[in-house]
């Protein structure tokens, strides 16, 4: 798989800012199932992530290295450094116990897409059906949508940037898509 991206698109007007795009193709992202009900467990992964552990919808807390994305009920996704899929299995396989739970390093299925600049959200709106307004969609929220016909977890990183949780399988489709969302203006490499 090719190393991590960063490309500029330009949209609208030449004063307009870029889009910027990253694709971090090696993050380590941990499936994690379990009983959301149990408080003991709840914090016992809250203390190894080093992060509250979301149990409503559209949560998304992250420490800037670190992220943990509600996907479900008793559904989650922890992502965090390139390289460290392995140690993170076993310390939520750990924190979990003797629970019932799964613990799945889906690291090599899916790529993280980071969307920056003022054009994010008009680039978003095109193929995703979510109001992304900042009153309707905060910083800090995420939730499972589709940007044209990939499936994604989006959540919203800053005031002007958004990342997506994308299948490999889906990375070209997704990256056309954003291309084509922006024809009327030259591709930057970084």
């Amino acid at each position: 798989m090719p190393a991590d991206t960063t490309f500029a698109m330009s949209l609208g007007t030449p004063s307009a800012s870029p889009l910027r795009v990253h694709w971090s193709r090696h993050q380590a992202i941990v499936n994690f199932r379990g009983d959301p009900s149990d408080s003991g467990l709840m914090e016992a992964l809250s203390a190894t992530v080093g992060l509250p552990w979301p149990t409503r919808a559209a949560e998304c807390p992250t420490d800037g290295s670190r992220r943990v994305v509600w996907a479900g009920p008793d559904d989650w996704f922890v992502i965090g450094p390139a390289g460290l899929q392995e140690a993170l299995a076993q310390q939520l396989r750990a924190a979990a116990g003797e629970r019932h739970c799964a613990v799945t390093d889906v690291s090599s299925g899916y790529a993280v897409v980071t969307l920056a600049g003022g054009a994010a959200r008009d680039v978003l709106a095109q193929g995703c059906p979510l109001d992304l307004h900042p009153q309707l969609f905060a910083v800090g929220q995420s939730a499972g949508t589709h940007f044209f016909k990939a499936s994604v977890w989006l959540w919203r990183s800053g005031d002007d940037a958004f990342d997506l949780l994308v299948r490999t399988s889906f990375v070209g489709y997704v990256e056309e898509m954003l291309r084509r969302c922006t024809l009327e203006h030259p591709l930057q490499i970084d």
